[in-house]
């Protein structure tokens, strides 16, 4: 599925679009593309479609920051661009996080063959100057989150 981004509010409205048809914890979705396309913009907007009133920082120095939800579902958003090795992963306890929570992960690359297949993959792409979203199931769990999702503008 391919969604047109073509501005600020577009990016907002895919998250909250995600956020209604995401399945229950546990869950796992990687975002990939190049810096500046809206990545964590998108994050942001699907937490706080989920419930988050503070402040969403880029984990990007921090590599993970987690997220409680009306005390039930906790999500944890990492951004993998600093990672020097995939096994530091180890030590911020990513196996368990895949256990119980949801997992939101920038730059899954950067972790090479360290993660498991995702339930989502989310692939945004400059197109000139628009945006889009290439959302890929890669589980039967993403495949219901995909199926549930409220399309805005499939492309």
């Amino acid at each position: 599925m391919q969604v047109e981004l073509i501005d600020e509010s577009m990016t907002n409205k895919l998250g909250k679009a995600l956020a209604k048809s995401c399945p229950e914890a546990p869950f796992f979705a990687t975002l990939r593309g190049d810096l500046g396309v809206g990545k964590s913009h998108l994050v942001r907007a699907f937490l706080k479609k989920l419930g988050v009133t503070d402040a969403i920082p880029s984990p990007t120095y921090t590599l993970c920051e987690t997220y409680i939800i009306n005390r039930k579902l906790i999500i944890s958003h990492m951004d993998l661009y600093r990672l020097q090795d995939p096994e530091e992963l180890e030590f911020l306890g990513f196996r368990d996080m895949l256990d119980r929570q949801g997992v939101l992960i920038e730059w899954p690359e950067r972790a090479a063959s360290f993660l498991p297949f995702s339930d989502l993959d989310l692939h945004l792409i400059w197109n000139g100057e628009r945006r889009i979203c290439v959302l890929a199931a890669k589980s039967e769990k993403g495949e219901r989150w995909l199926s549930n999702l409220e399309v805005i503008n499939a492309a």
